[in-house]
């Protein structure tokens, strides 16, 4: 499927801003109520964040890829990057709280990579007003470790528990998980 909108920039601090500046302009061309989009740019910023302070270690320059597609009354917004993928750090700068705040914020979350390797959040946003159900997050595993589209019922339960309080998986855990609301 082709995106509706597609990004790719350098993964810096500074291009995040181009990023939320970029899905509102979408937003507001697709009507996007303001409570909603206020909701994804912020999921999104905070998956952009994410590839800028844990993809690329030392410092390294990477991509940092932004694809978002309409169907069927739901936005998936796609993050990627070429970095070492999602695992735990006991050196991460971050307290942890990102993904936990994206899951809350969309429908389904999904983590993995795609068919080159790249690392991906999937994210899906209900479009219609309607806000994704409150209860805690759902640490699931999808087939074969790729990113697959994310509906409650593609997800299966994590066989592995909540060990880095980031990713939902532990160390050896190389499948994808998706974190559903």
């Amino acid at each position: 499927m082709r995106p509706d909108m597609q990004l790719a920039l350098p993964a810096r601090a500074e291009n995040i801003a181009i990023v939320r500046h970029a899905l509102g302009a979408f937003g507001e061309a697709v009507s996007l109520d303001t409570q909603g989009l206020s909701d994804i740019r912020l999921a999104v910023t905070e998956a952009c964040t994410n590839v800028v302070v844990h993809a690329y270690p030392d410092g390294q320059d990477g991509p940092m890829e932004v694809l978002a597609s309409m169907v069927d009354g739901r936005l998936t917004v796609i993050v990627r990057d070429n970095g070492q993928g999602i695992t735990p750090r006991p050196d991460s700068p971050g307290l942890g709280l990102g993904l936990p705040l994206i899951a809350s914020l969309a429908e389904s979350v999904q983590l993995g990579r795609d068919e080159q390797e790249r690392t991906e959040v999937q994210m899906t946003f209900l479009l219609n007003g309607d806000s994704p159900p409150q209860s805690s997050p759902e640490f699931a595993t999808s087939p074969a470790g790729r990113s697959q589209p994310s509906s409650p019922e593609d997800s299966l339960p994590a066989s592995q528990p909540h060990t880095d309080g980031e990713t939902g998986s532990s160390p050896e855990d190389t499948s994808s998980s998706a974190i559903e609301s």
